[in-house]
């Protein structure tokens, strides 16, 4: 049985981003929901409004202008977030046309009034900012601190804090070696709630001392801050944030930890040219960032050659694989592909050897690299193969040197959420080339393509603001990570060559 995949996984799940601008517009939008239409019309509006901003991402700037006026009209006044990101789509649309004699001010403001004030001004600026007429002299360069938007109290603030340190070691470490004017942070505690982040993020925008914002640390509230900070054309750095789609919102959006399908398709490549394998299996999470990891493995897999004999989807909260196992196990293929993170990698490679499956190859991407899994898992991970933006023994990484400035200081064994928190920082560093500076300048300066080589990995940003990383290809091997280099590939019965290691370096990278 395979379950097809969605067209266009890729795309950030709108209903995540209405419930996001809800949670971040406060009460009186929430109050609007009760006074929704039906959701039968809603889920119509909201497909209408996905249309729209496919089109637009595809370039298609008359298209999604077509559909979103169309759309406007039918949408309820009290439905005040699906107005605001119709309009929203529907200015840049315009902008990005560039057909004389659209009048945008006219559109904005026939819609205006449906959308909370605090959202008309990020609109208005987003005019402001996008449109060449009106834009106005570069501002001066005053701004000489970082805004740190992290949860410091409620149920996440041990991650906020761990976050913390390591945006407080980078910017040390920036102070310590460059002369002139100090750089400073602005530290404010969302406590995991997207509301306060929203402002706190508004409080940072109208700063023009504030060069960018790292934060935060959930999904949710990374969505709430994203939001702002591209209605304001202020850069983001979010450290740790996964979710699938995060950084489309804006090209100010840079996601440290973004889910990329190109880790998946290395992890394909290697599968099939280096291994050997012919034939896969894939069991994914049945949600945004396992169908499109799922996706970039099926894509290169038979790019490469390779057939996929059983494509299977579960929900999250799925704990019984005994009907994906009894299928896969009738196919017998050569390896099986998890997008599963650690919590439940060692239950699933438990459950391919319960199958008799133990000669089968297990493949995954970067939370394979994890004590729980190493220890948990024992034989039924030993031998499994996965990419990951991270490989502590690499000497392209500053891990080594992290570390020991980390535990040096703080006095306790280093964490990767430090690390994360370190590397966020240091990309919005790497594009100070001198203080004060201003927005436009650090942008423009990331977007040079040069290496970061950070603690957790090798990152450098694309013209379109997108984080690009390098993946290690690594191995467990007895307990232990090594670099697939030392896999041994056999020579088939055929007397075949055998295919060339991949290398663990830098070279194997995401060709994002």
């Amino acid at each position: 049985m395979t379950i097809p995949l969605p067209k266009k996984s890729g795309r950030l799940s709108f209903f995540i981003l209405i419930t996001a601008l809800m949670l971040a517009c406060g009460p009186a939008s929430r109050q609007s929901v009760l006074q929704a239409p039906a959701p039968g019309v809603r889920n119509i509006q909201v497909n209408k409004l996905m249309s729209a901003t496919d089109a637009y991402q595809d370039s298609s700037y008359q298209r999604a202008i077509v559909i979103l006026d169309s759309l406007l009209p039918r949408l309820a006044p009290t439905d005040s977030q699906l107005i605001y990101l119709s309009v929203y789509y529907g200015i840049k649309s315009r902008l990005s046309a560039q057909r004389e004699g659209q009048d945008i001010e006219s559109f904005f403001e026939r819609y205006a009034g449906s959308i909370p004030q605090s959202q008309q001004s990020e609109l208005r600026n987003l005019l402001r900012v996008l449109d060449p007429s009106h834009q106005q002299a570069a501002p001066p360069a005053t701004a000489y601190k970082i805004g740190v938007i992290l949860p410091l109290s409620g149920k996440f603030f041990e991650f906020g804090e761990a976050i913390l340190e390591g945006v407080r070691l980078a910017v040390d470490e920036f102070n310590a070696i460059n002369s002139g004017q100090p750089l400073e942070l602005e530290v404010r505690d969302d406590a995991g709630d997207p509301v306060r982040a929203a402002r706190f993020a508004r409080e940072f925008a109208t700063d023009s001392t504030v060069a960018a914002i790292v934060g935060s640390h959930g999904n949710e509230v990374s969505l709430s801050l994203a939001l702002v900070a591209a209605a304001e054309n202020l850069p983001l750095v979010c450290p740790t944030a996964d979710a699938p789609g995060l950084d489309a919102i804006g090209s100010t959006i840079h996601v440290l930890n973004r889910t990329d399908p190109r880790l998946s398709s290395t992890v394909a490549e290697v599968a099939v040219k280096m291994l050997g394998l012919h034939t896969f299996a894939v069991l994914a999470e049945d949600d945004e960032r396992g169908v499109m990891l799922a996706e970039g493995f099926l894509k290169q897999v038979k790019a490469a050659g390779g057939s996929i004999v059983a494509d299977l989807r579960y929900p999250n909260e799925t704990s019984n694989f005994e009907d994906h196992m009894a299928l896969i196990q009738r196919y017998l293929p050569d390896a099986i592909y998890f997008t599963s993170k650690s919590d439940k990698i060692t239950q699933l490679a438990s459950q391919v050897h319960y199958y008799g499956m133990g000669t089968v190859r297990l493949l995954g991407g970067e939370y394979w690299d994890s004590e729980r899994v190493i220890r948990l898992g024992a034989d039924y991970v030993d031998g499994s193969v996965f990419a990951t933006p991270f490989y502590k023994d690499s000497d392209q990484l500053r891990w080594p040197e992290f570390k020991q400035h980390y535990e040096s200081t703080y006095r306790r064994p280093v964490n990767r959420f430090s690390a994360y928190g370190y590397d966020a920082t240091g990309l919005v560093l790497a594009g100070i080339e001198s203080l004060p500076t201003s927005r436009a300048a650090l942008e423009k300066t990331l977007r040079s393509g040069s290496e970061y080589k950070g603690a957790t990995g090798i990152y450098s940003l694309g013209d379109d603001g997108k984080v690009e990383r390098h993946y290690f290809v690594l191995q467990l091997a007895s307990g232990n990570i090594v670099p697939a280099r030392q896999v041994q590939t056999a020579v088939d019965s055929a007397g075949a060559q055998s295919v060339e290691p991949v290398q663990p370096e830098p070279s194997v990278t995401s060709p994002n």
